[in-house]
């Protein structure tokens, strides 16, 4: 929603999808678990609430003419923290006194905590410790287990070939065809990745 698009077009649900903003994204249902966790994800000098209520502040629930409603953000952080195992002294510490798997946690409660339709996961684990990749990537599996449609963008090819029903893999701006996670080995996808067997271009990006 930040940048605009030449041509082409999104579809969503089947419908044309008019993106003015990430506001839009957000009403619509689409979550996103960005790349940089410190950069794009949390704000660091920011208390844990006010992170955890960081793309829902605008909702009834949490604002009303623009003064934030403190009890109902304090609370939605607690069950965050409760339901994610966020390692922390309270919701008033401050996000970057966290190590990075309880920020990536966070992360997590604050997405799921919209019920989203769809997840745009981009590195969900790059840089966690085994026992946080492996509680990421089990959420995520929930998440589709409920329903959730999940964009997974990774370099880790085991985790693809773990987590995704089907594969594309993109070079030099070009998407190869969707291939079915059976079809495709780890040695295939890291010839494609090199633009050694790039695949057919997909019918749509």
């Amino acid at each position: 929603g930040t940048q605009h698009a030449s041509e082409g077009e999104v579809l969503f649900d089947g419908e044309a999808l008019r993106i003015h903003g990430p506001r839009d994204l957000i009403e619509r249902g689409v979550a996103r678990i960005p790349e940089d966790r410190l950069e794009q994800g949390v704000v660091g000098d920011m208390e844990i609430w006010e992170n955890a209520i960081l793309e829902r502040y605008p909702e009834e629930l949490f604002s009303r003419h623009g003064i934030l409603k403190l009890p109902a953000a304090i609370a939605l952080a607690n069950e965050v923290v409760d339901e994610f195992d966020v390692r922390c002294p309270s919701v008033r510490t401050r996000m970057r006194l966290l190590s990075g798997g309880n920020i990536q946690k966070l992360i997590l409660g604050r997405v799921f905590s919209l019920n989203p339709s769809l997840i745009l996961a981009n590195q969900p684990t790059r840089g966690l410790d085994i026992g946080a990749v492996a509680y990421v990537q089990e959420r995520l599996l929930a998440a589709r287990r409920n329903g959730a449609g999940i964009l997974l963008i990774s370099e880790d090819l085991d985790e693809l070939l773990a987590l995704s029903d089907r594969i594309a893999v993109m070079y030099r701006g070009r998407l190869s065809r969707l291939m079915s996670r059976e079809d495709v080995t780890v040695r295939q996808l890291g010839l494609m990745m090199a633009g050694q067997e790039a695949g057919e271009p997909a019918d749509a990006a």
